[in-house]
């Protein structure tokens, strides 16, 4: 028997998080899985920190972190089926530079061979290019309609692109100064640039009183909710794409109110919302939608390099310095991604 040494990434509790060294033995796969080594993995600065930094109530450790994971497949279950050894996959596995994966245990089910073409940080990429899709896909997008999208962050850029693709006209609302100039980078017509308590005087003055057909909260804070059904104007959608996480206390009557004076329809677009294959009573799935979003990377459309500020090697150090920099520095840390094929390297 020959095992392998494998290395992983656990969150034993807040601000605690190590890097596990654990022997694996090829030979003790079964039916379902795949035995993948990774090349990259790119860390979620939303459910991540939120374990990191004690910001989800309730939250049970330990955990291991992660689902945006790329790596060549070693060996393969009987059960697997369309992929051969050395394929390059994009899967859902945690942190890790060794694992065994079962995409139908997995938490999104992602099992998907990327292209020649396609570098390991895009693959990595393409995972959060998905999520911002949910943005996108339940709404009802109509030929003149303007689309609201709160917070540009990672998501809310990459949705800027999606929608601009579509000919739709879009306004970012961005409070923080750097990321309203990246809205303006990638070409957004309109990008306002204020503190939330002035984000509807902006919006009101754009749409000439009406508000707009369609608005995406991309924060995941609750006070902004509260902005998007008030920006919205008559019969217009309002899709909730960020996840709420911290505590926030409100009188929601104004809200409720406005959602039904003005017939608006709220959407909740968690990224589970869509199988991962095509399945009868739904014509859209997650792996034709990766197929799509691909192709918007080789062709540069989405640029990676606009959005992944830090590649790091695996160590305890470098993940602690890499959490904090995208909770505490949002302007120099934008994305990062660890790269398991430089271990024991300094960053």
């Amino acid at each position: 028997m020959i095992e392998i040494l494998a290395k992983s990434v656990v969150i034993n509790g807040v601000k605690d998080v190590r890097l596990v060294e654990e022997r694996i033995d090829p030979e003790a796969i079964s039916a379902g899985e795949c035995l993948i080594e990774s090349d990259v993995s790119l860390i979620s600065a939303g459910t991540e920190l939120s374990r990191v930094f004690g910001l989800k109530k309730g939250a049970v450790y330990p955990v291991r972190p992660g689902y945006c994971s790329v790596g060549r497949i070693l060996k393969t279950g009987v059960d697997i089926a369309g992929f051969e050894i050395g394929d390059r996959v994009l899967f859902n596995g945690p942190h890790s530079s060794l694992q065994f994966y079962d995409p139908k245990k997995s938490d999104g089910g992602v099992l998907f061979k990327l292209k020649e073409e396609t570098t390991p940080i895009e693959g990595s990429f393409l995972m959060m290019c998905w999520i911002a899709m949910n943005g996108i896909l339940p709404a009802d997008v109509k030929l003149g309609d303007t689309v609201a999208i709160l917070g540009m962050g990672t998501l809310g850029l990459i949705l800027s692109i999606y929608y601009k693709q579509m000919g739709v006209e879009v306004i970012a609302l961005e409070p923080v100064e750097h990321r309203a100039e990246q809205a303006q980078a990638i070409g957004v017509s309109h990008v306002v640039h204020c503190a939330p308590k002035d984000q509807y005087e902006e919006v009101m003055k754009l749409t000439e009183n009406k508000g707009v057909n369609i608005v995406v909260e991309a924060t995941g804070f609750s006070e902004s909710i509260e902005t998007a059904i008030k920006i919205a104007g008559k019969y217009g959608q309002v899709i909730l794409l960020g996840s709420p996480r911290t505590e926030y206390v409100t009188n929601a009557t104004d809200s409720f109110n406005a959602i039904h004076t003005k017939m608006l329809t709220v959407i909740g677009a968690f990224n589970r919302r869509y199988p991962y294959e095509e399945k009868e009573g739904s014509r859209l799935s997650i792996q034709r939608n990766l197929k799509d979003i691909e192709s918007l990377l080789n062709k540069k459309i989405i640029d990676v390099n606009q959005f992944i500020s830090h590649v790091i090697t695996p160590t305890e150090e470098n993940l602690m310095t890499a959490y904090d920099g995208l909770m505490n520095k949002k302007e120099e840390y934008t994305g990062v991604i660890i790269d398991w094929k430089k271990e024991g390297k300094s960053s």
